[in-house]
């Protein structure tokens, strides 16, 4: 198996019976905090998603774009983008592109090189407007499975829902941001905030 590549691919049947262990630890980890706040949790597969589920519902796409196909038909984030790397020694590999690096910040956040064991790896946390302006995204995702895993650990930890609790959902803002996770054995052990866009309303 490899990424879908549009321009080789074109209209190749896609095998999407494959989910990485981080996307299955992260819905998990979601339906437990769900469950915790009395709150339902409906899990459906990016092959199965259409653009009504986009604009009746709030949303949470769990994963990047070359792992989440679907995400490339919404709107997604605009300061931090993922793009897979098309030469050099990182071919392949994906990356978030910082689109305009604030002063100190790197062009690109990339994790460690696969044919090594994994130290690190970069995530996104994004929730942005959705289609329908009325309902919202939460974008969870890393340039790895391992990443996207971290992601939803970074979100679902009590001392960022405590801190979401005390606000008024219309008074939060949508916001961009880039955490870096170091990992160990394949596990992430640790994530920080290193680049931050909180957006207009």
């Amino acid at each position: 198996m490899r990424y879908y590549d549009a321009t080789k691919d074109g209209k190749a049947l896609i095998l999407d019976h494959y989910t990485g262990v981080g996307e299955v630890l992260a819905v998990h980890n979601l339906d437990q905090v769900f469950a915790t706040l009395h709150q339902s949790l409906r899990v459906k597969r990016g092959s199965l998603f259409s653009l009504d589920d986009a604009k009746n519902n709030d949303l949470i796409f769990i994963g990047s774009p070359s792992e989440n196909l679907t995400m490339l038909d919404v709107p997604s984030t605009k300061e931090f983008v993922f793009r897979k790397v098309n030469d050099g020694p990182r071919a392949g590999n994906m990356e978030i592109v910082n689109v305009q690096p604030g002063q100190g910040e790197p062009d690109t956040y990339i994790a460690t090189p696969g044919n090594i064991p994994s130290t690190e790896d970069y995530a996104l946390v994004a929730p942005v407007h959705g289609l329908n302006p009325e309902h919202s995204e939460l974008i969870l995702a890393g340039t790895t499975t391992i990443g996207t895993q971290a992601a939803v650990e970074f979100v679902t930890r009590e001392s960022y829902l405590e801190r979401m609790k005390v606000r008024k959902t219309s008074d939060l803002r949508p916001f961009e941001a880039v955490i870096q996770v170091k990992v160990a054995r394949g596990v992430p052990v640790g994530s920080s905030l290193v680049a931050l866009r909180v957006l207009e309303k």
